[in-house]
């Protein structure tokens, strides 16, 4: 942890959970809990579910969950340290850092500053050149949509940046790591890295300038030149216009996805908002995951030629499998979204996008299209379209999709699902926000448990409603008499951080990154309204049910151990004896030898 406990102890008593979230969340009082629509996920019923006194809140719908600094991480898609930056910024605290810490965070702000005086200096260039405005005017693009997305120019010149930055105060060195400067292949010092290129900068979601991509005026190859990964900017892991998206994907509940930069702003000028462009092809799972905490409706519009279609293939099934709900839009062969909006106008795509096809149904028919070709047989085709089929959970929709099936392979329902389901994909989805299209505006509640909590779960139920409680059980309960082995490493993880807790750290901070961190946000929110004195008898109570599980298992052992020596015609010793005694008049109140002595 780069951050000393304390601090974060410090920030989160200053900053309330629920004066936090009611920023971007409208939250109604129900009982203890308050609850709203999640912000993490489409819905039109509230599931988000929060508590003010506990300082967690959970989504029943799409299974996020956590404490005020995991909010912040999801929301503004920010690491940890970042989060505990803004939060510490917000309660007037002073963040104190490790060196190392520090040193990554000082370089990553350096980029910032460097990209920062690029973007003024490649805007300016811009309204300075004729030949760069003769092309924006060539595509269409309006003053307002070039200031939204501060697109500026590199002027076709070795030194023009770099004599800006070093006017600037940037040290060259920065420059360099940030991707704006080369060095000269001959001779010393450096050169401008863009030249002679549309700029257009990327931005993360709390305003910074992360990167540029260089768009050529011309036929010039490549005909994109990118920045390449920096301390600020790692390919595959941002979004291209998803700053500005954000505020019209929360109103239309979806994005638009598009390959292009300039595609994205055409969009957004022709009244789409929530475009976005993948800044590539096929999407990473990284940026499925920045798509996702925005809206969970993606509409995929990749170009209309063979290589849009294969890029759209290739993404569904991350997409699906990151929770995301995909719609496919079809272009016309042959044309971008640009080229629709130029030639058709705005509700020729608006059009397309209405008539889009859910993702299944996109991949069903591209397996059956194959049908024709003479490289693929009916059966391969019928498996492969089983293998997508096989990834829709909900059972009546796989249901209707497999008769959908049979009718287009002109087959019998009965022998397409006799198909080889070894050979299908069965894999669950790998993130517990999926839900299927009958489920998806229907919130997930936390089911009533059907018996009494184990010992394991109730105590850490306890120890995270009740952290000033974790010292007096810590040495009693080892991690070791867990059962379940995901609540053992969630309790060892308390353990390992147990001065950060006593300090004052809330235990979901701790928790933040572990793989049933849903669970235990459950757990925290089904805790029983108890004053701090009954805490403590209940906390008495499981430590009670520890030790008596800790002697059956060992009775359980001696009377073992107890049957061998029997078996095998031997005596049983009168300490071995004793013990199973004495165990066994604890446990059921009677002292009876049950195996005498031979």
């Amino acid at each position: 942890m780069p951050v000393a406990g304390s601090i974060i102890a410090e920030i989160q008593a200053k900053v309330d959970l629920l004066a936090y979230v009611s920023q971007y969340v409208t939250l109604k009082r129900r009982g203890r809990e308050y609850v709203g629509l999640c912000p993490f996920h489409a819905e039109k019923t509230p599931s988000f579910s929060l508590n003010a006194e506990k300082q967690v809140w959970h989504c029943y719908g799409c299974d996020a969950g956590g404490d005020i600094i995991t909010f912040v991480r999801r929301y503004e898609n920010i690491e940890f340290v970042e989060a505990l930056r803004m939060l510490a910024a917000r309660a007037g605290i002073e963040l104190r850092e490790s060196g190392e810490a520090k040193r990554h965070r000082s370089e990553r702000e350096a980029i910032y500053e460097a990209n920062a005086v690029a973007k003024s200096y490649f805007t300016a260039a811009l309204a300075k050149s004729s030949k760069a405005l003769a092309y924006v005017e060539r595509r269409g693009i309006e003053d307002a949509t070039l200031r939204a997305f501060a697109v500026g120019y590199a002027p076709d010149d070795w030194e023009g940046l770099t004599s800006a930055l070093l006017r600037a105060g940037v040290d060259a060195d920065v420059a360099l790591r940030a991707g704006l400067l080369s060095r000269r292949q001959q001779g010393q010092g450096h050169c401008d890295f863009f030249r002679d290129r549309l700029m257009l900068p990327v931005f993360n979601l709390t305003g910074e300038v992360i990167a540029f991509g260089g768009r050529a005026l011309g036929d010039e190859q490549p005909k994109y030149l990118n920045t390449k990964n920096t301390a600020a900017y790692t390919k595959g892991q941002h979004v291209y216009g998803l700053q500005i998206a954000r505020k019209a994907a929360a109103v239309e509940e979806a994005l638009i996805v598009v390959e292009g930069y300039l595609d994205c702003l055409a969009l957004h000028q022709a009244g789409f908002g929530n475009a976005v462009a993948s800044l590539g092809t096929a999407f990473t799972v990284e940026q499925a995951r920045e798509l996702r905490r925005v809206a969970s409706n993606l509409y995929l519009c990749f170009d209309g030629d063979a290589a849009g279609q294969s890029a759209t293939a290739r993404s569904i099934d991350m997409l699906v499998d990151e929770g995301l709900r995909v719609r496919v839009a079809h272009l016309p062969e042959g044309k971008d979204p640009d080229d629709v909006l130029r030639q058709d106008g705005a509700q020729a795509f608006k059009d397309i996008v209405a008539a889009s096809q859910p993702w299944v149904d996109f991949k069903i028919e591209k397996a059956c299209s194959r049908i024709a070709s003479a490289f693929s047989s009916k059966t391969e085709v019928a498996r492969e379209a089983m293998r997508v089929v096989s990834h829709v959970r909900d059972p009546i929709e796989r249901d209707q999709y497999v008769k959908m099936m049979a009718r287009k392979l002109d087959i019998t329902e009965t022998a397409l699902r006799q198909v080889d389901t070894r050979q299908i994909d069965t894999r669950q989805p790998v993130n517990a926000a999926r839900v299927s299209p009958q489920s998806e505006h229907r919130p997930r509640r936390a089911p009533a448990p059907a018996e009494p909590l184990s010992p394991e779960r109730e105590l850490l139920q306890l120890v995270l409603v009740r952290p000033q409680l974790f010292s007096a059980v810590a040495d009693t309960v080892p991690p070791e008499e867990f059962m379940d082995e995901h609540l053992a490493s969630a309790y060892a993880a308390l353990g390992r951080r147990r001065d950060d807790i006593a300090a004052g750290v809330n235990p979901m901070t701790v928790l933040a990154d572990v793989s049933n961190v849903a669970e235990l946000t459950r757990l925290a929110l089904s805790s029983p309204p108890l004053n701090l004195e009954e805490d403590e008898r209940r906390l008495d109570r499981i430590v009670e049910r520890f030790r008596r599980r800790r002697m059956e298992r060992r009775l359980s052992n001696v009377d073992a151990e107890m049957n061998t020596l029997l078996t095998a015609g031997k005596s049983v010793p009168e300490p071995l004896r004793d013990e199973y005694n004495v165990l066994a008049a604890t446990l059921h109140g009677s002292s009876q030898a049950r195996k005498e002595q031979t």
